[in-house]
């Protein structure tokens, strides 16, 4: 099989490797299509990803000092210190399943968060069978769409409120449709290149603003809004400068939902201003978790099965952007890094 082996920032090989055995409980997949993370992966591409230089401690929840030997298991892992594989974002057919699997049966289009190699084993449970009403090439797009629900799901909307939309990739795509089917009457979404802007109107958004173009977004949301502000804004570029602005947006004693990943000391942020005045909440929605007021009620099943029924109704074709075949993964991966406004989401196909 083909593995794409990350050896070091912005260093990507295609290597051969022996296909892989099953153990009882694992199925065997050959890849379809899987898709590049423009965030999370881009952070681990960069080399700047906080866990190159230090460890998430999930008994204590804090981020320790580690050694270069210690390795992190989401969404990359390592076989040998400095030989890491990259991706979650899998589907494939199901060739071969161990004789303890009783759900998943070979001919079965599976979504995994297996790495970009062309033949990926899982352990079954830890595979989700595609519906039939799912297409393969938008099943790509369903880790993502777990991390934008849960950002729903951490945002109280209310029916008739104005919500923006901070940063228009694929996450921010998917939110401005599920604001709307949660009840925003106006939906305004803020991004620097113009195929986003442009999408997002064609997906719903009633207002765009590039802010390389427009001199205080801020103060022109509130001209849409009397002079109050967004009800709510979800933040989801991971930049501080947008984060900042965010909090500047939003009406007083309103929240801000934060998905991004702020990477390094967020010099750029200034709580002195509109932060203190205004009573600003900054929620953080982090994927892995969900709201304890609407725990007893949601969990990942819960969300994953009304996320697989999501990827039949919201638009995704005039997200993926660009199909590139795997062997030509490193000229994929250096397009998501130096050309964003080019793109919105990018795939492999095998």
């Amino acid at each position: 099989m083909k593995i794409a082996t990350y050896l070091a920032p912005k260093t990507l090989v295609i290597e051969q490797a022996d296909d892989p055995k099953i153990e009882s409980h694992d199925v065997k997949i050959e890849s379809m299509i899987s898709g590049i993370s423009h965030g999370t992966e881009m952070n681990i591409y960069r080399g700047i990803a906080p866990f190159f230089r230090k460890k998430y401690d999930r008994t204590i929840r804090l981020f320790v000092e580690s050694d270069k030997n210690e390795t992190w298991n989401y969404p990359i892992r390592s076989c040998d210190p400095g030989v890491w594989f990259i991706g979650y974002s899998n589907v494939g057919k199901v060739t071969e399943v161990g004789n303890q699997v009783k759900d998943i049966k070979p001919g079965d289009i599976v979504y995994s968060h297996g790495p970009h190699q062309s033949i990926v084993v899982k352990p079954a449970d830890e595979v989700v069978k595609l519906p039939d009403f799912v297409k393969p090439e938008h099943a790509i797009f369903f880790t993502n769409l777990m991390t934008a629900y849960n950002g729903i799901l951490d945002s109280p909307i209310k029916l008739g409120d104005t919500v923006v939309v901070s940063g228009l990739g694929v996450l921010g795509q998917m939110i401005v449709q599920m604001a709307k089917m949660s009840g925003a009457f106006q939906v305004i979404g803020i991004d620097l290149f113009d195929l986003r802007l442009q999408t997002a109107l064609a997906n719903g958004a009633d207002y765009v603003f590039n802010p390389a173009e427009c001199k205080d977004i801020a103060y022109e949301i509130r001209k849409l809004t009397r002079n109050k502000g967004a009800d709510l804004v979800i933040e989801v570029t991971g930049n501080q400068k947008a984060l900042n602005e965010a909090i500047r947006i939003a009406a007083p004693d309103s929240t801000v939902t934060a998905l991004g990943w702020y990477q390094g000391a967020c010099s750029n942020l200034d709580l002195s201003e509109e932060f203190h005045h205004n009573r600003i909440k900054i929620r953080s929605s982090q994927t892995a978790g969900i709201d304890p007021a609407i725990s007893h009620m949601w969990n990942k099943e819960r969300k994953t099965e009304t996320c697989l029924k999501l990827l039949s109704r919201l638009k995704l074709d005039n997200l993926l952007t660009h199909k590139i075949p795997y062997d030509n993964i490193s000229d994929a991966y250096r397009l998501v890094d130096e050309n964003p406004e080019k793109i919105i989401q990018v795939a492999l196909t095998y």
